[in-house]
């Protein structure tokens, strides 16, 4: 089951071993990319580049068992989309510690 984590995630019960194998290896992969996705996003030029990263981040993170990092993603979109400039920082803060979490979990 899902730990929610930024961490990589536990296995499920009833998952074939080498399929396990191959998802954690695939996750490894996904997290060893996470700063330069944090840069894009951090370094977008403009916000509707940042909008599109957020939601690339947000859909792959969802995607590979890191629910919290795709929900921090999505807030951050939201701030963005709200205009709250104190929002966006802190938001971006947020997900930059998500992302250091998750590359020291791996």
């Amino acid at each position: 089951a899902s730990t929610g984590n930024t961490a990589v995630a536990d296995t499920p019960s009833g998952m074939d071993p080498a399929f396990a194998a191959q998802f954690e290896k695939i996750q490894r992969t996904f997290v060893s990319g996470l700063p330069q996705r944090l840069h894009d996003i951090q370094q977008a030029a403009e916000p509707h580049a940042r909008h599109v990263a957020l939601h690339r981040l947000a859909g792959a993170a969802g995607g590979y068992d890191f629910a919290d990092l795709s929900l921090l993603a999505r807030k951050t979109m939201e701030a963005q989309q709200a205009g709250d400039d104190t929002l966006l920082q802190q938001a971006l803060e947020q997900l930059a510690q998500a992302i250091a979490e998750a590359m020291r979990a791996v």
